[in-house]
């Protein structure tokens, strides 16, 4: 046999593998951009500024898949880390990546808003401390790091236990899914339990997604646009029907509900194929390889920049500040990151970790 070919045959399957998540930076990227919109025009709405209908109802129309994509996209790679690490070493790799950054922002972002009451949307204590390990959803947005870490290590103790039985894993998730409806005033277990299904889910899939990757470009078009009015339908009915605080009124809605959010997340593997595929928005990719640091850090940028606007400024503008504020909490992480990589300062973000 002729040897370049034979090369060629070795290098095609991992150029392959290289390049076989491409879209998921697309997927985290459009995920990053819905929760720094929202906790835009949260933040002004708490601090008393009256909010544009049109923009609160974009937001609030995609609030449901936002965070669910992110454990999805886990859940993916997760399987397949799995099969490559043991599973204690997994655990101390999701610890310093995800436990270790919790508590250290946790208590930053305390701190921040405890100094600066005056200007802050929150009245801290020193007793908000103990949330770090109580009530994680307190903490605002940093709540996402602690429910992963632990939604993870959940997934790695029950998995060499259940083994290949996919089912009784999926089962055992939706029982969870199911019973934080009961779960409320502790969102500690709460958000275990809420997420777990879609991180089952993607573990689940990964091996399918990675089937799908052989799809044409135009079959997932195609798909696209026979499941967009599934979507549209779907979100529709969870924005006119879901209770106020977005809680359900009885435990079964989580039923519908949740395939609602399982078939958007589906919509959000086909965009993301299709700019993958494309070539465009190439800075929504970009976007997405840095969106744990930009989750990390843009509440901060957020709240600066309100503060700027309405007690400096006195402009309360919506149409100006969300703008300036959206463009700043990316692009501020993004170069705080670049800086933090430059000068080896990684224990801003992770556990040093020693090289075995």
């Amino acid at each position: 046999m002729n040897s370049k070919t034979d090369v060629d045959k070795l290098i095609k399957p991992i150029t392959k593998r290289v390049i076989h998540f491409g879209w998921v930076d697309y997927a985290r990227g459009i995920a990053i951009l819905l929760v720094v919109y929202r906790h835009c025009l949260v933040g002004l709405k708490r601090a008393g500024v009256e909010d544009s209908t049109l923009l609160y109802s974009v937001q609030e129309f995609l609030y449901n898949v936002r965070m669910p994509i992110f454990f999805v996209l886990s859940g993916v790679f997760l399987s397949t880390s799995l099969k490559k690490r043991g599973v204690g070493q997994l655990i101390s790799t999701k610890a310093a990546n995800l436990l270790y950054p919790y508590i250290i922002w946790s208590v930053f972002l305390i701190s921040l808003q405890w100094v600066f009451s005056a200007y802050t949307n929150s009245e801290r204590t020193a007793r908000d401390f103990l949330y770090i390990v109580m009530q994680p959803r307190e903490l605002d947005h940093m709540w996402y790091l602690l429910a992963l870490f632990n939604s993870t290590v959940l997934y790695l103790l029950l998995s060499p236990v259940l083994g290949k039985n996919s089912i009784t894993h999926l089962l055992l998730a939706l029982i969870l899914h199911f019973a934080s409806f009961y779960l409320g005033p502790w969102s500690f277990f709460l958000d275990i339990a809420y997420h777990y299904i879609f991180l089952v889910a993607g573990a689940i899939l990964s091996d399918q997604v990675s089937k799908w990757e052989s799809l044409p470009t135009k079959k997932n078009l195609i798909l696209l646009l026979l499941v967009a009015p599934v979507f549209i339908a779907g979100q529709l009915y969870w924005l006119r029907t879901i209770g106020v605080n977005y809680q359900t009124g009885h435990w079964w809605e989580m039923g519908p509900y949740l395939l609602i959010i399982l078939v958007a997340c589906f919509v959000f593997y086909l965009v993301s194929r299709l700019l993958e595929a494309w070539g465009k928005i190439p800075w929504l990719k970009y976007i997405g390889k840095h969106s744990l640091y930009i989750y990390i850090i843009h509440i901060h940028i957020i709240a600066l920049v309100r503060i700027v606007f309405l007690k400096l400024a006195k402009v309360d503008n919506l149409w100006y500040i969300v703008p300036v504020s959206m463009a700043l909490a990316i692009i501020v992480p993004i170069l705080v990151f670049s800086i933090v990589k430059k000068h080896n300062w990684h224990f801003l973000f992770s556990y040093p970790q020693k090289d075995k």
